[in-house]
């Protein structure tokens, strides 16, 4: 039987002051960290839920939000960076999540431009920014991860997108424990928050060295009109931007006007 979330054991992992929010059952923990931040919260805050109603992923994709199944998290953090800074935060995120599973002992984690994270080349867990408070020199960053703990038999194969989760990866008799795991979760993603302003460059070093799986792949490039392209990843700009040769001359896309595939198989 999965545990239910815990605040004060979450509390347990941090090692600082951050405010704590669980709920059984919302519409998105993005949505109930932006309310606290409009309302004046104390930041950083994080929001937790048991269960969402309108989970969402990048360009308004569905995230499936079982009660129970996962972990669904959201940290409201004050950069003090201009918005157009925090394009490779995605990425960075994605360290701080692959980080965690790691240290589970899941060792074949990948990361997919701009905000999956893959076990396997299966769906583990994903990532989705939203900013507010945007003034020339600091943005607060609304960071959302959902991250599947123990699906149900009916989410875990998606026909055009194969997912995972943690429990069953790890095929153990006796599972991680759901708040150990969700306390180092919000521990990483603080880390890297904190990291991110002075040491981006090693977090994106980390990236393209033990993670990205569309390094130098082919990729077929997905554009908002219909419009597909094939090309070969060729790495990303300070400002998040993918670089793909397209009939070997590189091209920048922004993760708002594509969806990117490995040409060999259906990841999304």
């Amino acid at each position: 039987m999965i545990r239910g979330l815990d605040l004060d054991q979450i509390r347990q992992s941090l090692n600082r002051d951050c405010e704590l929010w669980l709920f059984e059952k919302i519409d998105s923990t993005n949505e109930q960290a932006l309310l606290k931040v409009k309302q004046g919260s104390i930041l950083p805050l994080a929001c937790f839920a048991e269960e969402q109603t309108q989970g969402r992923g990048r360009r308004g994709k569905v995230w499936f939000s079982p009660a129970g199944g996962s972990i669904y998290l959201s940290l409201a953090w004050k950069f003090d960076l201009p918005v157009n800074a925090l394009g490779c935060l995605p990425l960075a995120m994605g360290v701080a999540v692959a980080r965690v599973l790691k240290d589970l002992g899941l060792q074949q984690v990948g990361l997919k431009w701009p905000n999956d994270v893959l076990l396997d080349d299966k769906k583990i867990a994903g990532i989705l920014i939203e900013t507010s408070q945007i003034t020339a020199k600091s943005t607060t960053a609304i960071i959302g991860v959902g991250l599947n703990f123990k699906l149900s038999d009916e989410l875990a194969d998606v026909p055009t997108q194969p997912w995972t989760d943690i429990v069953s990866s790890l095929g153990l008799e006796c599972p991680p424990d759901r708040n150990k795991v969700a306390g180092a979760l919000l521990h990483e993603c603080i880390a890297v928050c904190e990291a991110f302003t002075h040491a981006k460059h090693n977090l994106m070093m980390e990236y393209q060295e033990q993670y990205d799986v569309c390094m130098r792949q082919i990729v077929n490039v997905y554009l908002e009109g219909g419009q597909v392209m094939q090309g070969v990843v060729d790495g990303f700009e300070k400002n998040g931007e993918i670089r793909i040769l397209i009939e070997g001359e590189p091209q920048l896309f922004n993760s708002a006007d594509i969806s990117l595939r490995k040409a060999s198989n259906v990841n999304d």
